[in-house]
């Protein structure tokens, strides 16, 4: 029986674009953390095997920082085997890391070719195949020829289960059925999908270590068990340091900001300063207002990112301002005018109930600004 540690998408030195250079500087250290946290959960269960199915880079250009911090890493791992695919945004080129790049014995890089390497010392063969550029038109499981079918086979591949189209190693679960493999290590979807199984194939995607953004959200990290003929275990364990996480707050029935201000506080008590947390505000409020992100509260109790994205709308009286000969009388006037004839399902009759409301807001001399963005709380 081998113990297996199985980990993905990595995308060490991100640019965390969305922060500003400080806060994007702490996040990447937090990435580097997340996996450094990983190799050492990895050496304390005593693992045989640390696998990273691709995109342990987020680019074929790596800083220093980050090449010494991993073969420093690497080198404490000590008899651990280490076996790395390259995926589509850390490809094995002439120049790359990979190729540059002198990596402790027990680290295995998969270049180009197909490969297998044998470990009799636990009865394993580990397959796997590195990209050698952004893009992968055949599928990586697909086609490989077992060499021993009585010793447990592992495949350590990156590849998108897409079907049979895609640039990225397309995969269908018939190649992964029709493998022969007792436990596929994939890597690539940043979603886990926990363990899988496909006519007797195990096979799985652990998600990225760390989420990089709100399409990426919840707490991330790898898997960790055991593998032996006829029996695969492998469990979710977390290694994220932060998180992101996207809410809907209905602020119907609202009159005034510092009510509005408490149901936003009230929805998001469960996200504390570990989360980056997009909020989306919707429903039709009583009167025109503005919320600020840094409005909401700062602190430990509270997110340290938190973005709005806008989405309420006003329903003014029409009848008190109707015979009004004020400017936002005749602004309401000509606004309904414009929604009357747009279509309600349309996405013009959302931008002209959010222009309404600005509108009103900015004729009351309320603070009007462009908040659709975020900013540290």
């Amino acid at each position: 029986m081998a113990k297996i540690f199985h980990c993905a998408d990595i995308h060490l030195d991100s640019p965390f674009s969305l922060f500003s250079p400080r806060e994007a500087e702490k996040r990447r250290t937090e990435l580097r953390a997340a996996f450094t946290s990983a190799l050492m959960y990895a050496r304390e269960k005593k693992a045989d095997i640390f696998i990273i199915s691709g995109d342990l880079f987020d680019s074929e250009y790596v800083t220093r920082d980050t090449r010494e911090l991993l073969l420093r890493e690497f080198t404490k791992c000590g008899d651990m085997k280490i076996f790395i695919s390259p995926g589509n945004h850390d490809p094995y080129t002439p120049g790359s890391v990979y190729d540059t790049t002198e990596f402790p014995e027990n680290v295995h890089v998969f270049k180009g070719e197909r490969e297998v390497v044998r470990l009799d010392e636990l009865g394993v063969d580990i397959y796997g195949f590195g990209f050698t550029s952004r893009n992968c038109l055949s599928s990586t499981v697909a086609g490989w020829s077992i060499r021993d079918k009585s010793r447990v086979n592992i495949l350590v591949t990156h590849g998108d289960l897409i079907g049979s189209d895609g640039t990225n190693g397309p995969i269908t679960k018939r190649d992964i059925a029709e493998s022969g493999f007792d436990y596929i290590a994939l890597g690539h979807v940043h979603k886990p999908t926990g363990l899988l199984n496909e006519n007797g194939v195990y096979y799985a995607y652990p998600g990225c270590i760390e989420g990089r953004g709100f399409d990426e959200t919840g707490y991330h990290g790898a898997l960790f068990g055991t593998i032996e003929k006829g029996s695969v275990d492998m469990q979710p364990k977390r290694f994220s340091k932060s998180r992101y996480e996207w809410i809907r707050v209905d602020l119907s029935g609202v009159r005034e900001k510092m009510e509005a201000l408490d149901v936003i506080r009230d929805a998001i008590r469960t996200y504390t300063d570990d989360t980056a947390l997009r909020i989306t505000l919707t429903g039709e409020l009583k009167s025109a207002f503005v919320i600020l992100p840094n409005e909401i509260g700062r602190g430990c109790e509270y997110p340290y990112y938190i973005e709005l994205i806008d989405e309420t709308f006003v329903e003014p009286d029409i009848g008190e301002l109707e015979q009004s000969n004020t400017l936002k009388g005749v602004f309401v006037r000509k606004m309904k005018e414009r929604l009357d004839a747009a279509d309600k399902d349309s996405d013009e009759y959302k931008s002209l109930l959010l222009a309404m409301k600005y509108g009103i807001a900015a004729l009351e001399d309320r603070s009007v600004v462009d908040y659709g963005g975020g900013e540290r709380a």
